[in-house]
């Protein structure tokens, strides 16, 4: 009996601007400590392909089962000698790739353990953190340039069974004084990169957590740049996430803080060798899951768990542990690699068929999926664009998603995709020069005036491009502030205020200010072009601050600023 076929139609809007654009910063990766370097020496291609703007990795020092062949703490007649050689490794090859390392420290090596513990239990806070404080005032001068520090991970976490304590042995009480001592000695240790935390395993059951941490933060002004939360399985992610938001939108104070869901996956926690987590329907439910995420604004950053497989029962990489990609990796190395200014569509059809849609400089690109019962037939117009060339990718059954199909440019398309299946088409015409960045970024902050919000602030870093929108909620756009280094002696500024169609909005303050060490300066525009001088500022060296606020914009407003 032949399967019943679905059928929808997509239609493109490469002239239309949709809300919360394909951002590049938004979806990182997460890697267990047991990869070690050589392994991501092997899967360098990989890393290269996708671009993750970080790696997040729970560095497990002290645990045997990580797989540290040195030593990280042994006592000295100093005190300790510390040897975070392997942790290095891997940091300086991903900054060798333009990829920040993410750590967590996490885990207690024997110094620090009582009698009768193990790596779950902390004796020695102090020696404990003076380790932490050790690594992380001497990282740049070890050659590696973190990206984020977060203290511990998941310590929270229980075995459902026994009660037993997971990856600390401590309570919520011993966590609170380890940040406490932990952050407070990093933030000094380097006063500018994030600093953050719990890196909590479950919101649904820990919720307590939450307004226990931010209370003591906020009480004792401790350093936080970053709230950190777990998640594995879509279904309830909307509600966790809105736990979080809810707890730090009522603490105004706290405006500042991101958030992070620095392990996500789009299905529970289940990935033997070979298991449904390998096949083509994980990268339709991860193409799916990126949709819905960049509808929340508030949060800022998911690292996707995980890049590489690591073993010891857990499967979940997009890159097999002995190196081979999966379907999922197709999917991702599309999205990193798709414009970010989103295109509008309209779409007709059941639940479970998505799209999304990027433009720029000639290119459109095109992700459709297919999650819905059966197989669908999906009628697709991209518009009346003119392109030169077109390529299709299939991920399914029998496609990977590395095939590429060399086919003949045309308006209108039709794909037979199956259950779960996906398909990415790249359109591609004349281009101008991608533009340059003005420097190189090194730090991105947003401070929000509401958490669960549909307006939205975003920097692609490859062309230090501030992009900001009024979506629905014009009093909300998050406040977006960008270090950059690496400078020239000036930055062109050149922005844009429009509508979804591109016409200009009378309407609205677009500000960007410029802060060097001796001085700042303001600039308003809307659609002229500026020139900053950096010398003025006490920014000779080409380190500068950039801020970019929109205000008093009319919803569905689209705010753009290059600079140069």
């Amino acid at each position: 009996m032949k399967t019943p076929v679905t059928t929808a139609t997509v239609r493109v809007l490469p002239g239309r601007r949709a809300d919360h654009p394909l951002s590049k910063s938004k979806f990182a990766v997460f890697n267990s400590g047991i990869v070690h370097a050589a392994t991501y020496r092997r899967d360098a291609a990989a890393l290269r392909a996708t671009r993750p703007e970080s790696v997040r990795i729970d560095v497990g020092w002290g645990a045997d089962w990580i797989g540290y062949e040195r030593t990280i703490s042994e006592a000295s007649a100093d005190g300790y000698a510390y040897d975070f050689s392997e942790l290095d490794e891997v940091g300086a090859f991903l900054n060798e790739l333009g990829i920040r390392p993410y750590w967590s420290y996490c885990y207690v090596p024997s110094p620090y353990q009582p009698e009768s513990g193990d790596w779950r239990d902390l004796a020695e806070d102090e020696g404990w953190t003076a380790m932490i404080g050790a690594y992380v005032e001497g990282a740049r001068d070890r050659g590696v340039r973190v990206g984020y520090h977060e203290v511990y991970n998941e310590p929270d976490l229980r075995d459902e069974r026994t009660g037993e304590a997971v990856f600390f042995g401590g309570d919520l009480d011993d966590y609170l004084a380890l940040y406490r001592t932990t952050a407070t000695t990093i933030r000094k240790a380097d006063p500018d990169t994030p600093v953050g935390g719990p890196a909590l395993a479950s919101v649904l059951a820990n919720e307590h957590w939450i307004p226990a941490f931010l209370d003591l933060v906020s009480a004792e002004n401790l350093p936080l740049d970053f709230f950190s939360f777990h998640h594995y399985g879509t279904h309830s992610i909307g509600v966790a996430l809105d736990k979080v938001l809810q707890h730090l939108e009522s603490r105004p104070k706290l405006a500042d803080v991101e958030v992070h869901l620095n392990e996500y996956n789009s299905y529970p926690v289940d990935y033997p060798l070979g298991g449904l987590q390998d096949t083509h329907h994980l990268a339709a439910a991860m193409l799916a899951d990126f949709a819905n995420l960049l509808a929340s604004p508030g949060l800022t950053k998911v690292s996707w768990a995980q890049f590489l497989d690591s073993g010891l029962g857990n499967y979940s990489g997009m890159v097999s542990i002995d190196g081979k990609p999966k379907p999922v990796l197709s999917a991702y190395e599309f999205y990193q690699n798709m414009p970010v200014n989103r295109c509008a569509l309209e779409l007709d059809g059941p639940a479970g068929v998505g799209a999304l849609a990027g433009t720029a400089n000639g290119r459109l690109a095109v992700a459709l999926w297919n999650r819905s019962p059966r197989a669908a037939q999906i009628q697709l117009d991209v518009g009346d664009g003119v392109y030169d060339a077109a390529v299709v990718r299939r991920i399914d059954a029998d496609h990977d998603g590395t095939e590429l199909e060399h086919v003949p440019t045309q308006q209108h398309w039709t794909f037979e995709v199956p259950l779960g299946g996906v398909v990415l088409l790249d359109l591609t015409g004349s281009a101008d020069e991608p533009s340059r960045p003005a420097g190189v970024v090194r730090k991105v902050r947003h401070r929000y005036s509401g958490r669960r919000t549909s307006a939205w602030a975003d920097l692609e870093e490859a062309s230090t491009t501030f992009r900001l929108g009024t979506a629905s909620d014009p009093q909300a756009v998050p406040v977006i502030t960008a270090d950059l280094a690496g400078c020239g002696p000036s930055i062109t500024v050149t922005s844009q205020l429009t509508d979804a169609e591109g016409n200009d909005v009378p309407d609205g303050a677009l500000k960007v200010r410029f802060e060097g060490p001796t001085a700042s300066q303001e600039v308003e525009l809307r659609t002229e072009t500026a020139t900053v001088q950096l010398a003025p500022l006490g920014a000779e060296d080409g380190e500068i601050r950039v801020t970019v606020a929109l205000r008093d914009a009319p919803a569905h407003s689209f705010a753009v600023v290059d600079l140069a």
